[in-house]
């Protein structure tokens, strides 16, 4: 029994010495793959990033109705390399809520029938209709600007009194892609080929300015 259970120590012995050297050696690999990954991160490739500037005057606290309000907005590039650039204006109304100042509510605004981009430059951006417009005039080069998306804004003068000392906001979402061949329609339109309307006119004027 002695010898038996000196056998049973000496066989548990072995498995955990095993059982460590298997968890050291998959430790020891993991270590080994992240470092490579660290190594291959350090190579520098083209970088895709965008800044938007826009010529505001920050001290206006009041817009009127159906007063124009200059606003201008372009995307410069920022990057390294060229890049196709959307943008989509999310408007915003927060008001307090009728008998109880502490609490807030969000007002529908629309762009085109409650607020008017103005001055837009229809050539060189589309609105693709799914809530972006889209700078078609060229890929971006690096450290360039695009033109204006619009100059100014105005608000309706059929907005009823509901929106009266409400707050708005304007909400710019940019979004860029590096200008590779139709890695646009893999970003931004799940690798699909528009068929007609807005964005077979956008995948038309892009293709020609993509590199292979």
């Amino acid at each position: 029994m002695r010898r038996k259970s000196a056998h049973r120590r000496l066989f548990l012995a072995i498995t955990l010495a095993c059982l460590l050297l298997m968890v050291g050696g998959g430790y020891l690999v993991y270590a080994a793959m992240t470092a490579t990954d660290r190594v291959e991160n350090d190579f520098q490739i083209g970088q895709v990033e965008t800044k938007i500037e826009e010529a505001f005057d920050g001290s206006i606290t009041e817009i009127s109705k159906n007063v124009s309000v200059p606003k201008k907005v372009s995307i410069k590039n920022t990057g390294t390399i060229k890049q196709f650039v959307r943008v989509m204006v999310l408007p915003e109304v927060r008001t307090t809520v009728a008998g109880d100042p502490s609490s807030k509510q969000i007002l529908p605004l629309n762009i085109g029938s409650d607020l008017t981009l103005e001055n837009m430059n229809t050539d060189e951006w589309i609105d693709g209709g799914d809530g972006y417009y889209y700078y078609v005039k060229e890929a971006v080069p690096a450290n360039k600007p695009t033109s204006s998306l619009f100059e100014s804004i105005k608000l309706s003068e059929d907005l009823s009194n509901q929106y009266h000392n409400a707050n708005l906001s304007i909400t710019l979402k940019v979004e860029a892609i590096n200008c590779s061949e139709f890695a646009y329609r893999q970003a931004w339109w799940q690798g699909t080929e528009p068929a007609d309307g807005p964005l077979k006119t956008i995948d038309d004027a892009l293709r020609t300015k993509t590199e292979t």
